[in-house]
Parts: C-alpha cells; sequence; structure tokens
C-alpha cells in the first residue's frame, strides 16, 4: 500500500514563519517619528527662531554585541518512529537583526540567528545527521533582567543518512519553532536552554514527502 502523503505540520511551520517575518519586517521597517510627526503642535506665543533638537538615546536601545556559542540537542522523533532518538552538537553565530537586514529601527531585542549543526541518531542505529539553519529570535522582555525568556523560528537544511518510510530524498528542508530561556552574566557568558519543534521534509519536491516530526531539548553556552 502506498504510504498517506502528511502535510499538515509542515504547512503549519510555514504559515507560522511567514506570519512571524511578516510581522517582524515592516514592525522594523516603521518610522517612529511618524506617530510623532501627526500630532498637531501648540501655537507658540510668539515667533522664535527654530532650535534643533538633540537626538534621544535610550541605554534599551543600544545595541547588542555579536554573540558565538555551543549547544547540545537531544531530540525525540514522535512521528513516525516513537523509537528514533538523537544528538546533535550546534553552532552558532547571533547578530543584531536591524544590522543584518539593514533596519535602523529594530529594537535590540531582535536578533538573528545562524547555527549548523552535526550529529547522528542514537536509536535504533547511528546514522549521520547534519543541518544549516537560520533564525530569528526576540526577547518579549527585552534584554535586561536576571532571565531573558526568548522565542525564535526559522528555516534550514538538512541531510540525514536515514529515511522513514514514504520519505523521498535524504536532503530535506528543516522548519524550527522554539522557546527558550537565557540566565546573562556579566561576562557575556550565558547559558540557556530551550525546547524546540523539529521538522523534516521536503515540501513536496519529491512524491514521496512523509515528514518527520521531533521535539528537541537543548542546552547550551554563549562564549
Amino acid at each position: 500500500m502506498k504510504p498517506v502523503v502528511r502535510k499538515p505540520l509542515f504547512l503549519s511551520l510555514a504559515v507560522l514563519l511567514y506570519a512571524m517575518f511578516a510581522t517582524v519586517v515592516p514592525s522594523c521597517a516603521a518610522d517612529p517619528g511618524a506617530a510623532a510627526s501627526s500630532r498637531p503642535d501648540a501655537q507658540p506665543a510668539a515667533p522664535t527662531a527654530p532650535v534643533a533638537a538633540p537626538p534621544q538615546v535610550f541605554v534599551e536601545d543600544a545595541r547588542l554585541p555579536d554573540q558565538y556559542g555551543l549547544a547540545l540537542d537531544y531530540g525525540y522523533v514522535f512521528d513516525p518512529s516513537p523509537d528514533r532518538t538523537f544528538v546533535l552538537a550546534r553552532g552558532f553565530a547571533i547578530y543584531d537583526y536591524g544590522t543584518v537586514w539593514h533596519q535602523a529601527n529594530c529594537p535590540n531585542s531582535l536578533r538573528f540567528k545562524i547555527e549548523g549543526a552535526i550529529g547522528s541518531t542514537v536509536t535504533p542505529s547511528g546514522d549521520l545527521m547534519a543541518s544549516a539553519n537560520i533564525l530569528a529570535m526576540k526577547y518579549p522582555l527585552g534584554v535586561k533582567g536576571k532571565l531573558r525568556p526568548y522565542g525564535e523560528a526559522g528555516i534550514g537544511v538538512i541531510y540525514t543518512r536515514f529515511k522513514v518510510v514514504g520519505e523521498g530524498l535524504h536532503f530535506n528542508f528543516n522548519p524550527l519553532l522554539g522557546l527558550g530561556l537565557e540566565l546573562p552574566r556579566q561576562d557575556g557568558k550565558n547559558i540557556f536552554a530551550a525546547v524546540r519543534l523539529h521538522h523534516i521534509s521536503n515540501g513536496g519536491l519529491d512524491h514521496d514527502n512523509r515528514g518527520v516530526n521531533s521535539v528537541v531539548l537543548q542546552v547550551g553556552r554563549i562564549f
């Protein structure tokens, strides 16, 4: 019997990624001075010479430095093979989102992450896995405080030596969606932990497109 092609999770992740990036880019491009210019100015009591207002600088909007680090992932495949697990060593670089995409008005709580990972399945056998991903990170409570919760979403490409029944290709797309918590340190060597939804499928590039869905636990450190 021909395996049933399941795409709902891939399509749902694609919609979530599109919604996130569609929200991020316009908010960065918005001119913060537009709202102020639309307010009616009070009439001066007497004509005065125009005085240039000094630019406002907010401590919270100071650009964060570029960051680099390592993480370890432990993944559990819940669909379609509940007996499959994997481990990945992940290196990453994090940059200011506005600097990367030339959006001057982006808040410093919005970051851009590039990742590369390599590892293998642990059960039922050892099969090579390697991936490269890009993600947008958002600290909803800002980058101050003793704890920094964050959300992240992105996509990439992945190679897996294994193929489940109905999976057409070894090279596939790799959408990621996660929530994490970062513990800042004075020396900048922050530690963090995250939970991710990890999806593998070819997006319809092959007729056989059985997705592989996993939940991933991640711990890491910024150096």
